[in-house]
């Protein structure tokens, strides 16, 4: 058995053999705004991209909604997804592929099935854009899979084309320092809803963190085999 103070010392020689990220210099950083807003166009300009969230919304503070989502995506219309949700009556899980105006899903372990009369999918759009942007600051440094990172925090709204009109959200996003790509996200939200049959305010508060990885990397999606009839 060790002795306690060789233990100590042990432990602060491993901890001092563990690597660590450059520190930047702050002060040589753009304004956040002009960060954020060159973020945002990166993101705009990219080819593909794996993206991973995880959301929880909750109703008076009690539970609602929740979803897990993997993402593969490639320009100009290609998204794999597999989705996790629960919400108070039903629980979900499968997969969905677009590819165009193409589209096909299944559910958890049954064969895939195409959809049509679907809208054409694009990305990425207006996918990484945020509206009624106010309150841009810089959190400082930070670390997101590994990798140095800026962090910017901010104030925004939802609206009706990202289907979450009402809201007002506080975002924190980790930016990489060469490229400024989205490292990774954590968005909180609030909303007052007026629930009519009980004559009272309704407060549903939302939360989710994402991940992005392999910023133009090589990423293939492609059209599943569809199963035969009766399956």
């Amino acid at each position: 058995m060790l002795r306690p103070c060789l233990l100590a010392l042990l432990v602060v020689a491993l901890v001092g053999c563990t690597p660590s990220l450059p520190v930047e210099d702050s002060s040589k950083w753009p304004p956040a705004e002009q960060a954020l807003a060159s973020a945002v166009t990166a993101m705009g300009k990219l080819k593909s991209l794996r993206e991973q969230f995880s959301t929880r919304t909750t109703r008076d503070d009690e539970p609602y909604l929740s979803v897990e989502v993997e993402r593969a995506y490639v320009a100009p219309d290609r998204r794999y997804e597999k989705v996790n949700g629960r919400s108070l009556a039903e629980t979900v899980a499968g997969e969905t592929v677009y590819v165009g105006t193409r589209f096909f899903r299944r559910a958890g372990e049954s064969g895939w099935q195409e959809l049509t009369g679907m809208e054409s999918f694009v990305w990425p759009s207006n996918e990484y854009t945020f509206t009624g942007i106010r309150n841009v600051a810089y959190e400082g440094p930070g670390e997101a899979d590994g990798r140095t990172a800026r962090i910017v925090r901010f104030s925004h709204e939802g609206s009706v084309e990202a289907k979450n009109s009402g809201w007002q959200f506080e975002t924190r996003l980790w930016l990489d320092p060469q490229s400024g790509y989205f490292l990774r996200r954590e968005t909180r939200g609030v909303r007052e809803d007026l629930d009519l049959v009980n004559r009272r305010t309704i407060v549903l508060r939302h939360e989710g963190t994402w991940t992005y990885q392999s910023h133009n990397g090589s990423i293939a999606v492609t059209e599943p085999a569809i199963a035969p009839a009766g399956e």
